[in-house]
């Protein structure tokens, strides 16, 4: 008595915590009603399950959604209690949807034990289906508790419904008819995109056909017809979907290469394609060195979550740069990417398993098999397009050469025109180059006029001396011999300068102490004005410059003063200077020159508008500009409308010897 009180006490917990399932429709999920255990080394036996049970080691599943224990190495016990509609024993079905699961044994409360498992043929199973199905019989006057053990190579997942047989039937039939439709879809896209393949000789054809094949081969098997085609023939077990799928991939990434043009539009990018092929080949490869499959799911599944993103990326770099038919495939690798990425959350357990997640894979199969063949009709719609506009671009190219045919007569009138106008032309540039040399002449004119002036004046004056029976004074020949030597070094510029242009180059620079140099350059001897010149101020620095290039551009500047100042006032000169300059400033106290004068003052030939009976040939002041550009400086003017001019002649700060300066 004694003993039979012991085994109500431990079968308590069973009793109180099990929910008995009963048929209230065609079909009765079973789900929320089922207790499991895991048996960590998978040898545990029904009489050690059973008493786990009794103390209470079962937790309940408490959800709705399938049993999911993911990627696992463990058995798993489910225990759940049915009971039927009627007092008469009925059968009825009781269902595990997934086909994965390699070992299941279903434990019946009178002893029997049924086994199936994935690689088990369907003619051998408890119940003829691609699912693993069980018959049980059920009564309303008893409630009986059920033990199924579970156990896979690779994701452990058992979705449970208890089915009548009737429904089950027809449930069959319907779910038949939309797999049919599936694979349907399937072998009509691979025959027509081979077909096409076989006219076009395009290679695109033949990836997306071996695309299309593996992924279709890999759904048969998830789909549970393994058990009729592969398990008869004792195909490798460990080939199945995992080598399918890494397939598949090979051939669409293949596939988007030669679509895409990556190894010419992208090379970095291709490179990592070929990486990802090469991934794809290696996990395929693992049956043949016999890897548990459980690593190749792990693999596969981190592999598509990395694929994703990348194609997706390669995809919009192309649509980016004008592949219109790019948008197809970032379409296909957008829902791949959800539906791979949705498998793998389920196979590591980590969402809920429901219709939805047990099937979402091979819907966004489908739609990227359609959406592919979209990005393929598409790029056959461009082409078509292309040739319609190369045959419009034909027909424009011959009525284009009808018009020119027409147009033949007036091109000859034409060539006759511009023979003509070329000859217009080149005698203009005769007339030109004449004129260069008539500025030539002028510039040499303007420059050696003061040099020979002074020459002129000085000898004059000689003479007189002489004629008064006195001999001429040092200081006068000093003179001319300034002016001579300036001559002569004007003179040796311009032989070496090109004949037809008036550039100052060939510098003969040397340290020149401002200090000393000026007054001597300012000598009334030297110079040829009536003004009188003051040198207000000269301070001891030491410049490096043309010493006859540079009187030249001071005299240029002093004899333009002296042209635009009244004969009572005279001409200021003196040293300036900034941080990075050192200049000499002329100032007259004429009209001073228009702002709208100032930017072109410098220009040849250009001479001030207001005051046109003044002499000269405008090239004083672009002469001074040119000396000054040659010597690394600048020319600047500082004017007020009736208050005079200052030009300041600016020469670089230089690192002189003051010993050798003039």
């Amino acid at each position: 008595m004694w003993r039979l009180s012991a085994l109500i006490i431990s079968l308590l917990p069973t009793v109180l915590l099990a929910q008995t399932v009963r048929p209230e429709a065609s079909s009765t999920p079973i789900n929320a009603a089922v207790h499991y255990l895991e048996d960590p080394t998978a040898t545990m036996t029904l009489d050690e399950v059973r008493a786990a049970d009794a103390s209470g080691a079962f937790e309940p599943h408490q959800s709705a959604d399938a049993v999911n224990f993911g990627l696992s190495s463990s058995a798993f016990w489910l225990r759940f209690t049915l009971a039927g509609e009627a007092m008469q024993p009925q059968r009825y079905l009781l269902e595990v949807g997934f086909y994965a699961l390699t070992d299941v044994r279903l434990f019946h409360p009178d002893g029997r034990v049924m086994e199936t498992g994935q690689h088990q043929p369907a003619s051998a199973r408890p119940w003829p289906h691609r699912h693993l199905v069980f018959p049980v019989k059920l009564t309303t006057a008893k409630e009986q508790t059920y033990y199924l053990r579970v156990a896979s190579v690779g994701s452990i997942t058992a979705p449970l419904t208890l089915w009548r047989p009737d429904a089950f039937a027809q449930h069959v039939q319907i779910n038949y008819l939309w797999v049919a439709t599936y694979y349907g879809a399937a072998l009509a896209l691979l025959v027509y995109n081979f077909l096409l393949y076989v006219s076009l000789r395009d290679r695109n054809y033949l990836l997306y056909c071996g695309f299309l094949f593996f992924t279709a081969a890999s759904m048969f098997v998830m789909n549970g017809f393994g058990a009729y085609t592969l398990a008869p023939l004792n195909w490798p077990r460990t080939i199945g979907t995992n080598t399918f799928f890494s397939l598949a991939g090979v051939f669409a990434v293949c596939f988007l290469r030669g679509f895409l043009s990556t190894r010419q539009e992208m090379p970095q990018m291709d490179r990592a394609l070929q990486i990802l092929v090469g991934a794809f080949i290696f996990i395929a490869a693992l049956p043949v060195v016999e890897t548990p499959v459980r690593i190749g799911v792990g693999l596969l599944s981190t592999l598509g979550v990395i694929t994703g993103p990348l194609v997706i990326a390669v995809t919009l770099i192309s649509w980016r740069q004008g592949n219109q038919s790019a948008r197809f495939l970032l379409a296909a690798w957008a829902v791949m990417l959800v539906a791979v990425s949705i498998q793998t959350a389920r196979n590591f357990d980590l969402i809920p398993t429901n219709a939805l997640t047990l099937n979402l894979l091979q819907i966004g199969s489908l739609l990227d098999m359609l959406l592919l063949s979209f990005a393929l009709a598409d790029r056959i719609q461009a082409e078509r397009r292309a040739r319609e506009h190369a045959q419009a671009t034909a027909l424009e190219a011959q009525a284009q050469l009808v018009s020119g045919l027409k147009d033949s007569e007036r091109e000859l009138e034409q060539k006759v025109q511009e023979r003509t106008e070329a000859l217009e032309s080149a005698l203009a540039r005769e007339r030109d180059t004449l004129n260069r040399y008539i500025e030539f002449g002028a510039l040499i004119a303007h420059e050696f006029r003061n040099p020979l002036a002074i020459i002129s004046n000085q000898t004059q004056l000689a003479e007189l001396e002489q004629a008064r029976s006195s001999k001429p004074s040092a200081a006068r020949l000093r003179t001319i011999g300034r002016a001579a030597e300036r001559l002569q070094h004007l003179f040796d510029q311009w032989l070496k300068s090109d004949r037809l242009k008036d550039n100052i180059d060939a510098l003969n620079p040397q340290p020149i102490n401002l200090a000393e140099w000026l007054p001597i350059m300012l000598d009334s001897g030297d110079l040829r004005v009536t003004h009188d010149v003051k040198l207000l101020r000269a301070d001891r620095l030491t410049v490096l410059a043309d010493e006859a290039l540079l009187g030249t551009a001071l005299h240029n500047l002093v004899d333009n003063a002296a042209k635009y100042s009244p004969a009572n006032q005279a001409i200021e000169v003196e040293t300036r200077t900034t941080a990075e300059w050192i200049g000499i400033a002329v100032t007259d106290h004429g009209p001073g020159v228009p702002p709208a004068e100032r930017t072109r003052i410098f220009e040849k030939h250009h001479r001030a508008a207001d005051n046109p009976s003044r002499r000269g040939l405008g090239l004083g002041l672009y002469f001074v500009a040119e000396v000054m550009k040659a010597h690394g400086g600048r020319v600047t003017l500082d004017s007020e409308p009736g208050r005079g001019s200052t030009f300041i002649l600016w020469l670089p700060w230089q690192s002189v010897d003051t010993d050798q300066t003039t």
